[in-house]
């Protein structure tokens, strides 16, 4: 029995021996007393974190701002004050289509046929300026703001004839209407009626509203006339109203006696300069200090000379038996004194 237990033991002690269980390596007790240097402690390489890529905002493109249109006025008054509006702002084209709109709003009123002749003189458009002025006087005859435009936009094309006759249209209306007078004086200067322009002008600048602009050109009436004296006073009101270039007539005739300019005779063989050889339009040349004139001689002196063909004793040039052409007519050469030319005066 003792015997089996000891096999059997034996048995179980071997098995492991053959699996491999005496291959183990037995570990070599440490030294006493000797420290066993730590394993370096192996250190993770520190996280660096990519930088976030942010993709680019592009904005989106804005559509332009589209202008709203207009609104067409609704009533009369509307257009009236709209068309005013956009002159004053230079808007020329608008305030044509408002003060139209207007006249097609009240067909009977002359306020806008007003405004628009304005505007085309302001445009220089002159013959749409006397049309639109005419319709306006055909619609209120009686209105001395027609006349008034009337005669602006004759102005604005010469006519000054038929501007002091639309002015005086307007002061008969209406007295108190000083650009009317003003204007009329102007037109008055420049047809060089001076004594009438002076009655017209003090007209003006003794009614309310008279602007300093109005005194210079009552100044300029004197001046013409030599009347220095009350030319300086006008001027210096002028002045004190504003007006630069009547501040600068009243400086310019400061300490002086006359603007009357005397000059020679001139020659009493000097041909007139045939006006016909020039545009009406551009200013006559002026004549030469010595009065002689730079042309061929003609061959019939009493065609040139005035004072052989007066003579009675003077040779006679033979006669030829011609048909007669007609001369051009001549300039009469104004022999009286010319006064200074002064500031050019202003107009409404």
């Amino acid at each position: 029995m003792k015997s089996q237990f000891r096999c059997i033991l034996f048995a179980l002690i071997a098995v492991p021996a053959a699996c491999g269980g005496d291959r183990s390596v037995s570990t070599p007790p440490k030294p006493v007393g000797v420290v066993q240097p730590a394993a370096p402690a192996v250190v993770a390489p520190p996280v660096v974190a990519e930088p976030a890529v942010v993709s680019p905002v592009v904005a989106a493109p804005v559509a332009p701002a589209v202008k709203a249109a207009p609104v067409a006025p609704t009533t009369f008054s509307e257009a009236i004050a709209q068309g005013k509006a956009a002159e004053a702002s230079g808007d020329h084209a608008r305030a044509r289509e408002l003060f139209e709109s207007a006249v097609k709003l009240d067909k009977k009123s002359a306020e806008p046929h007003i405004e628009l002749a304005r505007l085309f003189v302001a445009t220089g458009e002159r013959g749409l300026a006397i049309s639109a002025a005419h319709k306006a006087v055909k619609l209120a005859p009686t209105s001395s703001q027609a006349y008034n435009t009337l005669g602006r936009a004759e102005l604005a094309r010469f006519n000054y004839d038929g501007a002091i006759d639309a002015f005086h249209h307007a002061v008969e209306i209406s007295p108190e209407n000083v650009w009317a007078w003003n204007n009329l004086g102007f037109a008055q200067l420049q047809r060089k009626q001076y004594r009438e322009a002076i009655d017209a002008l003090v007209e003006a600048t003794t009614r309310k509203g008279a602007e300093g602009y109005m005194w210079n050109n009552l100044g300029t009436a004197y001046e013409h006339l030599d009347l220095l004296d009350d030319a300086r006073a006008a001027f210096e009101s002028g002045g004190k109203l504003g007006s630069r270039e009547a501040m600068a007539s009243r400086k310019r005739l400061e300490g002086v006696k006359t603007v009357v300019v005397m000059t020679a005779k001139p020659a009493a063989k000097a041909k007139p300069v045939e006006q016909s050889e020039y545009d009406l339009a551009e200013p006559m040349p002026p004549i030469p200090a010595d009065g002689a004139v730079d042309e061929p001689a003609a061959k019939d002196p009493a065609a040139t000379d005035p004072d052989v063909a007066s003579d009675p004793d003077a040779p006679k040039p033979p006669q030829v038996d011609a048909p007669k052409t007609p001369e051009a007519p001549k300039a009469a050469v104004d022999p009286k004194p010319q006064p200074e030319k002064p500031a050019a005066p202003s107009s409404l």
